[in-house]
């Protein structure tokens, strides 16, 4: 949630430049970094703190297996959560770059300039987006309901 607040205000700050993905990324650094290794300590100290660390101590007696089970969660976790924090990025990267904005996707159009491969790309995702994938859901949704 810290993330995707960063990366809102990330977005709204560079709104009319754009910003590279590197920023965008860096932008998620912060969060990912205060709130991961906490997750560690609690994933560590939870049960002791709060006198449940019987249980599975009792199922399990050999407390290295405990141990190694508590660490891999915690790094399937944390692995989870730089992986959402990339997308994100990405996503906030997409949108900034006009890649999501049809109307900046499409001025070089308007302007009859000579497109490069990126800004075909940009209008081809951008088309994709907001025309295609739309298209197809109402397609199906006509194929698929009852005629009443």
């Amino acid at each position: 949630m810290l993330t995707a607040l960063a990366l809102g205000l990330f977005m709204w700050v560079a709104r009319n430049d754009g910003a590279p993905l590197s920023a965008a990324l860096a932008v998620t650094t912060p969060p990912q970094g205060l709130l991961l290794p906490v997750l560690g300590i609690i994933t560590a100290c939870n049960e002791w703190s709060q006198r449940t660390a019987l249980i599975p101590f009792t199922q399990e007696p050999r407390r290295l297996r405990v141990v190694l089970a508590k660490l891999l969660s915690a790094a399937a976790l944390g692995t989870i959560a730089v992986a959402l924090a990339w997308v994100l990025a990405l996503g906030a990267f997409l949108i900034l770059g006009a890649w999501v904005d049809v109307k900046a996707a499409l001025t070089p159009f308007a302007e009859g300039l000579d497109l490069t491969g990126a800004q075909w790309a940009q209008a081809d995702t951008s088309g994709l987006l907001w025309i295609g994938i739309p298209l197809v859901i109402g397609i199906w949704r006509v194929l698929m309901r009852e005629v009443k």
